[in-house]
């Protein structure tokens, strides 16, 4: 089975599938066959890069010297035409058939052997198929190719680019005025956001964007887009907002201020000393049970000794599941991290990372331990209970410092009130901290409701719960469940991170071709953005995919600060951005972002081994195995330390001693998963260092295997063993071909002490500035 097919139907926004041969242009470069995305020499970026030609040109043809001076500049004419000829038969070899021909001086390509998506949007622009148009556009054309030293074709690529995005837009807006004049408002809104997304910047589409969703009744969302807007053309563009958008924003607002009669509504019971903003109406207000105070608060001050935790920080601990089921769990985790959002919302708090908070989980701890681990003052605990619709959640409050239970109060609601209740508690600790500190304000109403109905809210706590396993399954398993999310609820930004940050990691773990998943991923993040520029996630995963696909070093860079700046307290952005300091050589720097990563997350396992991990690339390996052991200490199964661990060993010339450690991966590791195929790659190399050349080229057939079974195995890796073993042409050749897939450990060609050897070898310093110079 392909890649492609292997994901959900709902990725119809992303990918277009199909069940011949066909080269996908849009988003990338790829062929597809039947049994899955074609690879080998003819997907060579020469060999791509001429189909791509020979695929957009309008007279079905091209001379055999224009594509010799497009595609190979500085070869001579006999050189050049020897190029193509090869190309070409490579190619038809490949595909099986006369798919480029030649008569005389012209060449072209048979569209019956090979069709593309190009030619399949050409075709449904020029009969006005509006639709069909929209659906073959999967993404910018050939997003993320470069071709090395060929100025005259990075100029043709640019230029069909816009053009390929143009027809796209026109297709989306012929669609969005064809829904508005027929009264279709929720079909207008969808292809308004639509064609928003794509040009985030441009003030027409906002304002018809703004008209369409008040006449859909949500002008809340209009309001809010033309915010986005404002944002998207001051913060990201450098341009002042457009005028004519914040006009109609502040018509909209004062249509909304208009006075309106409130309906009536019973008398909501007080709870003693505790200020609870007033929740949404709901039936159901009247039958929380009374809050209990335990104990009074302990008064702070704005001087807190020095080793004590900040007087505003609180951890929301994983409310333990009582339902009697473990189908229930995703539901109760999901209610903690809403909590968790919901509080980091309330300007003023300080709230614990996910990550650390759940790993106190497994903690035999009580209250002053667990809080003493997490850095805070105040801990959220509870349970949660669910048969059928009706659920009850029980949620408490510690002082960590005297261990006293100062608040707790009891929900028993049906389902439906979900979002209400997580708006009561987060509420009424944002206000009873507030009471004592003096800074925390209350959650604004909107940002209580995660989704747009019980439904969908659900659909997308199982997708953070699947997400949060980071299984190959597991993960794979989210996506359908967040395409639903965003199916039925377009506007949900977080469940697009959540969609965008899946596929940033799938890529990264080679759980699917780079090709194909961080064009994914960065869509999905961009949308994310257009929905709500507050959000740090979004630019964190935009900068995630420069660093590892893009290859983009100084727009990494700045969305990872922009990043920083919008949530300084996201551990995630602090580690990733310590990841694109190690690609630059700034060592240094990156160990700082990395350790204070570590302190915003005290125990997040990939923080801490990460400080190892860095260290290895800053060729400090015995500073690098002891970090590593001490992170072992925290958790002895975590995988990646023990490879990292055996990297440094082997890194420091104790071959010996990193075998164990990979060997250690590999029985904490199943089968064919990314931490298997790092640590077979590894091992290999370990036995090659120690002479064991037999035990190292079995290891390499093993891999060259799945590779032949259709699961992707980076080049990366594989060019790693070939070098461990001598053989550097092969080694150099899979390199190369790493480039062409978009491997992402590619990055690290400048700093990896594992290929410094090869730095002598002129074919290894052309990569690494074809990787320097390949910003798209």
């Amino acid at each position: 089975m392909s890649h492609v097919a292997s994901l959900s139907p709902a990725v119809r926004p992303f990918v277009a599938r199909s069940t011949v041969t066909r080269l996908r242009l849009f988003g990338g470069a790829v062929i597809d066959a039947a049994s899955g995305p074609i690879t080998g020499r003819a997907t060579q970026r020469h060999r791509l890069a001429l189909l791509a030609l020979l695929a957009t040109t309008r007279r079905l043809y091209r001379g055999r010297d224009q594509l010799v001076t497009i595609l190979w500049p500085d070869a001579d004419a006999e050189r050049g035409r020897k190029l193509l000829s090869d190309s070409i038969y490579r190619i038809n070899q490949a595909l099986g058939g006369e798919v480029i021909s030649g008569t005389g001086d012209d060449v072209r390509l048979s569209r019956q052997h090979l069709g593309s998506d190009v030619a399949d949007l050409e075709a449904a622009v020029d009969a006005n198929d509006w639709r069909r148009a929209v659906g073959v556009y999967t993404g910018p054309f050939l997003d993320g190719f470069y071709l090395p030293n060929a100025t005259e074709f990075d100029q043709w690529m640019e230029g069909e680019r816009r053009q390929y995005a143009r027809a796209a837009e026109k297709s989306i807006e012929a669609l969005a005025i064809e829904a508005r004049d027929a009264d279709r408002l929720t079909d207008a809104v969808d292809w308004w956001q639509r064609l928003a997304a794509l040009v985030p910047d441009e003030s027409r589409v906002a304002l018809e964007l703004m008209r369409a969703l008040e006449r859909a009744g949500n002008r809340a969302g209009a309001i809010r887009h033309a915010r986005v807007h404002a944002a998207v053309l001051r913060d990201v563009l450098g341009l002042e907002p457009d005028r004519a958008v914040e006009e109609l924003a502040s018509l909209m607002t004062r249509r909304s201020e208009a006075p309106v009669r409130a309906p009536e509504r019973p008398p909501r019971r007080e709870i003693p000393a505790v200020a609870m903003a007033e929740p949404e109406p709901s039936s159901d207000t009247a039958d929380a049970a009374p809050s209990v105070l335990v104990a009074p608060m302990s008064p702070s001050t704005a001087t807190a000794p020095v080793g004590t935790p900040p007087a505003n920080s609180i951890a929301v601990l994983p409310f333990t599941n009582l339902s009697g089921s473990d189908a229930n769990a995703y539901f109760a985790d999901g209610v903690s991290e809403e909590l968790m959002y919901l509080l980091t919302r309330s300007s003023g708090l300080r709230v614990a990372s996910r990550t650390s908070a759940f790993a106190c989980r497994e903690l035999n701890l009580d209250a002053r331990e667990v809080a003493d681990r997490l850095n805070v003052a105040w801990l959220l605990e509870g349970s949660v209970r669910r048969a059928g619709e009706m659920l009850r959640i029980v949620a408490q409050l510690t002082d960590a410092t005297s261990g006293y239970l100062v608040w707790s109060e009891s929900y028993d609601r049906t389902s439906s009130d979900i979002f209400a209740i997580q708006a009561e508690i987060a509420n009424a600790i944002a206000m009873r901290l507030a009471s004592t500190l003096g800074g925390a304000t209350p959650v604004p109403p909107s940002m209580a409701r995660a989704a747009k109905d019980p439904g969908t809210y659900d659909l997308y706590l199982r997708a953070r719960y699947q997400w949060h396993r980071r299984s190959e399954q597991s993960l794979r398993d989210s996506v359908p469940l967040f395409e639903q999310v965003v199916t039925r609820d377009p506007e949900n930004a977080r469940a697009w991170v959540g969609l965008a940050d899946t596929y940033a990691v799938m890529g990264v773990y080679d759980y699917l071709p780079p090709r194909l998943a961080f064009p994914l991923a960065d869509s999905a993040a961009r949308h994310a953005i257009v929905l709500d520029a507050s959000l740090a996630a979004p630019y964190a995963t935009l900068a995630y995919v420069d660093t590892y696909f893009r290859w983009d070093w100084r727009s990494a860079e700045d969305t990872f600060r922009r990043a920083i700046e919008l949530e300084p307290t996201y551990s995630v952005a602090h580690q990733w951005y310590a990841n694109l300091l190690v690609t630059r050589g700034r060592f240094e720097e990156a160990e700082r972002e990395m350790r204070h990563a570590a302190e915003l997350d005290p125990l997040s396992m990939i923080a801490h081994a990460g400080i190892g991990w860095l260290l290895i690339f800053a060729r400090q390996f015995d500073r690098a195995a002891h970090q590593l052991q001490l992170a072992l200490k925290m958790d002895p199964d975590f995988v990646l330390a023990h490879h990292w661990l055996g990297l440094a060993h082997l890194g420091a010339g104790r071959a010996t001693q990193a075998i164990p450690c990979f060997a250690r991966m590999l029985s904490l590791s199943d089968t064919g998963t990314f931490e298997s195929v790092l640590g077979l790659g590894a091992l290999a190399r370990a036995h090659a260092a120690t002479g064991a050349m037999d035990e190292a080229s079995a290891i390499l057939a093993g891999l060259l295997e799945q590779e032949e079974n259709g699961r992707y195995v980076s080049s990366f890796q594989l060019a790693k063993v070939w070098h461990a073993m001598g053989d550097v042409p092969a080694a150099l050749s899979r390199l190369e071909r790493a480039f062409d897939e978009r491997a992402h450990s590619m990055v690290f060609l400048r700093v990896d002490a594992q290929l410094a050897a090869l730095a002598g070898e002129p074919r290894y310093q052309r990569l690494i500035d074809a990787v320097e110079g390949s910003a798209s």
